[in-house]
């Protein structure tokens, strides 16, 4: 059977490669891949074709969130959420959630870690055809320690094994089972809760709570597989032990500008920093309940954020793009707002589109597959009105959506 195809007439195209856009160009779309990108009179019109008329839009490659949790939408109180939904519930609300995920344009998400590996289920339902949704890179459960960032800070006669969408483990070889067990069950990589985190009431964001050999343990797990490891750090201790140890990509990072010297390490060696500035940027609406702790740590980590991702930048540190989405205030849906957060923190706009992209793919392992608009990659592709190379904000509003070939939204 031929494969069907598609024509995209674009009045402009960003094709991820950081050139100058494209002007009337047609990409050729067989079955789930491009074939080509083609000039306008090269364009097949066989009838069998359906010609898409995006001349009066700018065409993107579909855009990635390299940072989301599923099953939380910006609540503020979500210990409740945790404590009184069922799996089964939190597996629907994440379908909805991801859902709007793409329905702005993001093709492509990082599940940071969710209970009882719901995110592998999620991915898995979605590949097969029985839910739409976008493309996952799932990490299971998140792996954090006792008494560290994602082990719930309950009564002592209260147990709940999984906290905020993890395994608790202490030990380098009760990590090294813990980074086996997530692998086993299908993770696409391996998320470490290093540091202290601002989600939880116990707990120091700038403190490592997890040693070297612990972190040693679940890399070499990790990378014997292929896979990536990914470590999740506010502060500089914890980012110096995950790359002492190997892992792969540095999340938040909120508080390196403390010690500049880790950044400019990881421009060195090429360690992505994924720096979820939305999340410091959320909080609840006015009159919202939500936790004291909270908004404590929020309000003395978020004036450290700005000033370590534009530190990085300026060092040449690989970024992707991460919002956090799910924390409190932080919606799906609204993850293009992270691209707005890294132009002001000093980014072209076409950089930050970079960064949502290419510099994405890379990060994630997919770059052979998707995050350019190039003959033979996956048909992932937006559509916004106007230019957001002169305003970057265009992006909140995508108008159409395209994954593996299949349009799942139009003007």
């Amino acid at each position: 059977m031929a494969e069907d195809i598609k024509l995209i007439r674009a009045g402009r195209i960003i094709d991820g490669l950081g050139g100058k856009p494209l002007e009337n160009k047609t990409i050729r779309i067989e079955g789930k891949r491009i074939q080509s990108v083609i000039n306008e009179k090269e364009s097949c019109s066989d009838q069998t074709n359906e010609i898409i008329d995006l001349s009066g839009y700018t065409v993107l490659p579909g855009l990635f969130d390299c940072h989301v949790h599923t099953s939380f939408n910006g609540e503020p109180n979500y210990y409740d959420i945790v404590l009184k939904q069922s799996v089964a519930y939190r597996t629907l609300t994440s379908l909805r959630n991801v859902q709007q995920d793409l329905e702005a344009g993001f093709t492509t998400i990082r599940v940071m870690g969710e209970k009882s590996h719901l995110d592998i289920a999620l991915k898995k339902a979605i590949e097969e055809g029985i839910a739409t949704g976008p493309r996952i890179v799932a990490a299971g459960q998140n792996i954090t320690v006792t008494g560290g960032h994602a082990d719930l800070w309950l009564a002592q006669d209260i147990q709940y094994v999984e906290g905020l969408g993890g395994i608790v483990a202490d030990g380098p070889e009760a990590f090294r089972k813990a980074a086996r067990t997530q692998l086993k069950y299908g993770a696409d990589f391996i998320k470490l809760v290093v540091t202290g985190g601002v989600m939880s009431e116990g707990g120091d964001p700038g403190m490592p709570y997890l040693s070297y050999e612990e972190i040693r343990a679940a890399v070499e797990e990790a990378h014997r597989l292929g896979k990536k490891v990914a470590a999740h750090c506010h502060g500089v201790a914890g980012a110096k032990l995950s790359l002492e140890a190997g892992c792969d990509t540095i999340e938040h990072g909120t508080l390196l500008i403390k010690d500049p010297r880790v950044i400019d390490l990881m421009a060195e060696k090429r360690i992505f920093l994924v720096p979820t500035l939305s999340t410091m940027a959320s909080s609840p609406q006015e009159g919202e309940p939500t936790y004291a702790f909270f908004l404590k740590k929020i309000q003395e980590t978020r004036q450290f954020a700005m000033e370590s991702i534009r530190y990085a930048i300026k060092a040449g540190v690989p970024i992707a793009t991460g919002t956090d989405a799910g924390s409190p205030g932080n919606h799906h849906g609204d993850n293009a707002r992270e691209l707005e957060m890294l132009v002001q923190a000093g980014m072209s706009p076409m950089d930050a589109i970079l960064a949502a992209t290419k510099a994405s793919s890379e990060c994630v392992g997919l770059e052979d597959q998707v995050g350019t608009l190039q003959g033979g990659k996956y048909a992932d592709l937006i559509a916004v009105k106007g230019d957001p190379l002169s305003n970057i904000s265009i992006l909140k509003n995508v108008a159409f959506v395209m994954k593996e070939g299949q349009i799942v939204k139009r003007p």
